[in-house]
């Protein structure tokens, strides 16, 4: 098997299956990754015969992912997802897994399965995202997302680097990105800023438009990002591209 080694040139964007590409990694390689999969809102609501538009009144498309698994499979997935991280993270690296508490058939659904995967829960940190999208009146607006800080053990940390140091981090989402459910640039800074430092390298598996990209490559961090969608990945060269120039 041929490895991809953190030696060679970065930033580095990689097409194709997170899962697949990541197991050419070598072990106790990557410093930090940071990200967010896709959140299988179809598979849990049932709706998974239905196209992509069921999310368009909320601009949710995510180009070609329908993101309509079977919740059980999709579980496994992302459990098998994070054991992989757990292999590629040196032992003092850290994790930020981005996912919220999904609704659906009147019920609200916590991500689970991050308790059970190889890599031990840190801290959980709220984004408040200072607005919502939904515009049901038979619940509470949700206008948070979490973000599950997963680490091997006691992870290098360094505190005064990062812009936000409390469990709650408010932070507008971006309104300028193409990309239908990107990260905010201050989310990706804060957690790269909170768990590297020069040269260090992040990894992001679902780099969707690439922002973590772009704050490794303003903050001196080497970057690896992966992407499945080809008109994503291009998306996400061009822009960090554009930054480094």
């Amino acid at each position: 098997m041929k490895l991809i080694r953190v030696t060679k040139e970065f930033p580095k964007f990689l097409w194709g299956d997170c899962m697949q590409v990541m197991s050419e990694f070598e072990s106790d390689s990557v410093d930090t990754i940071i990200t967010s999969p896709p959140y299988n809102k179809k598979g849990l609501s049932g709706k998974r015969n239905v196209g992509n538009n069921i999310w368009k009144k909320f601009n949710i498309d995510y180009d070609s992912y329908n993101d309509c698994m079977k919740e059980e499979d999709y579980r496994e997935w992302q459990i098998s997802f994070i054991n992989e991280c757990f292999r590629v993270l040196k032992p003092k690296g850290s994790l930020f897994y981005n996912h919220k508490i999904r609704r659906a058939n009147n019920k609200a659904h916590f991500p689970t399965w991050v308790f059970d995967t190889k890599l031990d829960l840190y801290q959980m940190i709220i984004w408040d995202r200072l607005n919502f999208c939904d515009v049901r009146k038979d619940y509470l607006y949700p206008n948070t997302e979490l973000v599950f800080w997963l680490t091997k053990g006691k992870p290098i940390v360094y505190k005064d680097q990062a812009k936000f140091q409390k469990e709650v981090w408010q932070i507008s989402p971006s309104t300028s990105n193409p990309h239908p459910a990107p990260f905010p640039n201050a989310l990706a800074n804060n957690c790269i800023m909170l768990t590297t430092k020069e040269d260090d390298l992040v990894l992001d598996p679902f780099m969707g438009s690439g922002t973590t990209g772009i704050e490794c490559v303003k903050n001196n961090r080497r970057f690896i990002g992966i992407e499945l969608s080809e008109s994503y990945f291009d998306l996400a060269r061009k822009r960090v591209r554009e930054v480094e120039k």
